[in-house]
Parts: C-alpha cells; sequence; structure tokens
C-alpha cells in the first residue's frame, strides 16, 4: 500500500522570497545599526566615529537593500497561481 504525503518542495519563487524577506530585514538591521550607532557616538560627543560608523556599515546595509530590490524586481515577473503555497 503506497502513502502519499503533501510535501512541498523548493520552488525558485519559494528561495526568491525566502532571500527577499531575508534581505530586507537585513538591510533593516543594518540601517537601524547604523542610527541607533550614529546616535551614541553623538551623544558621547564624537562625530568623528559617527562618521566612521555609517562608514563601515554603510555598504551592508546598502548591499542587502541593493538585494532586495533586485529580488523584489524579479518576483514581480512570476506567474501568478504557478506555486501552490
Amino acid at each position: 500500500m503506497s502513502s502519499t504525503t503533501n510535501q512541498q518542495t523548493a520552488t525558485p519563487t519559494r528561495i526568491a522570497t525566502f532571500l527577499f524577506a531575508l534581505t530586507v530585514v537585513f538591510f533593516l538591521i543594518a540601517g537601524m545599526a547604523i542610527v541607533v550607532g550614529q546616535i551614541v557616538t553623538l551623544v558621547g560627543g564624537d562625530a568623528t566615529a559617527a562618521r566612521q560608523w555609517a562608514s563601515a556599515l554603510g555598504p551592508y546595509a546598502f548591499g542587502g537593500a541593493s538585494v532586495a530590490g533586485l529580488l523584489s524586481f524579479a518576483l514581480s515577473y512570476r506567474k501568478q497561481g504557478t506555486d501552490h503555497d
């Protein structure tokens, strides 16, 4: 007797959607780290450290936002109704 299970396979759309969500969360956290770090350094009275903090974390936040934007663009072209979530 054979049993069938409802296994969900990893489709390209699901993978892209997961990566999109992951990169959005990453760039939001990186952006928040920039803002909070700058607030802390400015409260401490060190404007140079605030600029260095933003310079150090900025590329990561920008990279995450760029990847999220590209994935969003790619996901906008997926065919509706082809994935059974």
